[in-house]
């Protein structure tokens, strides 16, 4: 058997998962979450979901990865042969996101390109048809770096790529995070963001509906039950702590996704008022910002260095995807990482053709995705370790031995995390229908 890669320590680790979950959800979906769910009163809530929840699921996913030193589709395997199923669903989910990530990476490429060289308002984004060329040729250019970083491989490649974006994307959100909150006119906007509103939420039920909002941005924001974190677990070595390397992962994380609500709720309050800092998705980051950036000072300075920042943070999360497609071809055919990039490669462009020609496929397949296999999967996750294979597996593997953090953690993955799992998925079904 091929010896497996190995990250060159701890820092490399942390800097490539980090920058695996901070990805596009945490610049338009937390803060559209953040504006439409009490403000502050969101922001402490999910801070507690992150710590409560997010670092053990983490914990439990790079665990499981260093334990096998397989991908996602083996790791299930070996945990239980009658359980491989959920391997392959954790394979499946990155497959399925991949290619119409690419398709929203070409968007975010255009848009860069634009902010440098004539400014983002002459773009249509709304005329998706009508771009359909443009935007594949743009899509491509992103997968095409997306492949050769992993082609590189795992030293080479995505750690030292991640070793320069993701220190600049920090570098990058504290800045323009700084100018938003010093600009007078953003002042109203930042006290909406920070500040809790009781008011805004609607009593009791809507205090239950902050709690499913920042549950859910919680899940969908770690890169959980996507089997990311368990191929980068995969690398690491045995001397490193896993626990500590969860926290710090979801500390990054959460940091940039507070600090882009910092960038985007002020801006889009002065400029648009209450509505437009409440908007998510496409429009908010491809439609509406471009226009507030163009009626704020400085603002080409500030869109360029923006969209460098969304394509770093989109460029970085599709890397780890892809790796986790490509690693996972990898284990079950025993191909080399160049023909299992290839094949990658392949999919992508033949997967991402209906997001490339149609906005309603590339909503299809998130909503597949997102709403869908992503919870499914998590709470299979849950069950596997918590009652199958059983959480000495994990527990053992990070080393802890002390018995009340076993029994902590026993509870956690057996009927905590699994409750919390069913609630969202629910409450997402429930909201698509």
């Amino acid at each position: 058997m091929k010896k497996r890669s190995s990250w060159s320590g701890h820092l490399g680790f942390v800097l490539a998962a980090a920058a695996s979950a901070i990805g596009l959800g945490n610049l338009w979906r937390f803060p559209a979450n953040a504006a439409g769910h009490g403000g502050g009163l969101f922001l402490l809530i999910y801070v507690a979901m992150v710590a409560l929840v997010g670092v053990p699921l983490l914990t439990t996913e790079i665990a499981l990865g260093r334990r096998t030193r397989r991908s996602p589709s083996r790791t299930f395997r070996k945990l239980n042969r009658r359980w491989w199923g959920v391997g392959a669903m954790a394979m499946l989910i990155p497959a399925i996101i991949l290619p119409y990530y690419c398709v929203v990476g070409g968007w975010v490429t255009k848009y860069f390109v634009a902010s440098f060289f004539g400014g983002t308002d002459a773009i249509d984004f709304m005329s998706w048809s009508g771009e359909a060329e443009s935007v594949g040729m743009y899509s491509l250019a992103f997968l095409v770096a997306t492949v050769a970083l992993i082609l590189l491989g795992v030293r080479k490649g995505i750690e030292a790529s991640n070793k320069i974006m993701m220190p600049a994307l920090l570098i990058l959100t504290v800045g323009i995070a700084l100018f938003v909150m010093l600009r007078p006119s953003c002042f109203p906007g930042l006290k909406y963001y920070v500040l809790p509103d009781i008011s805004r939420i609607g009593g009791v039920g809507g205090l239950g509906r902050t709690v499913l909002a920042a549950m859910g941005q919680m899940f969908f924001s770690l890169s959980i039950a996507m089997g990311i974190m368990i191929t980068y677990g995969s690398y690491v070595g045995k001397s490193d702590s896993i626990p500590k390397a969860s926290a710090r992962i979801a500390f990054f994380d959460t940091l940039v996704a507070l600090l882009a609500g910092a960038i985007i709720i002020p801006s889009a309050y002065a400029f648009g008022g209450e509505e437009l800092a409440q908007t998510g998705g496409f429009g908010l980051m491809f439609v509406s910002l471009p226009k507030v950036f163009e009626a704020m000072p400085f603002g080409h300075v500030v869109g360029a260095a923006f969209f460098t920042l969304v394509l770093f943070a989109a460029l970085t999360s599709s890397i780890s995807m892809a790796e986790t497609v490509a690693s996972s071809i990898c284990d079950f055919t025993l191909w080399s990482r160049k023909k299992a990039a290839i094949i990658t490669f392949v999919w992508c462009i033949v997967a991402g053709l209906p997001s490339v020609l149609s906005m309603k496929a590339l909503g299809g397949c998130d909503f597949l995705a997102d709403i869908i296999l992503i919870p499914v999967c998590a709470f299979l996750t849950c069950i596997v370790v918590g009652w199958v294979a059983g959480p000495k597996v994990v527990l053992d593997e990070i080393g802890e031995q002390r018995p009340f953090f076993r029994s902590l953690y026993s509870f956690f993955i057996r009927y905590l995390a699994p409750i919390f799992i069913a609630i969202v998925f629910v409450s997402g079904l429930l909201k698509s229908v």
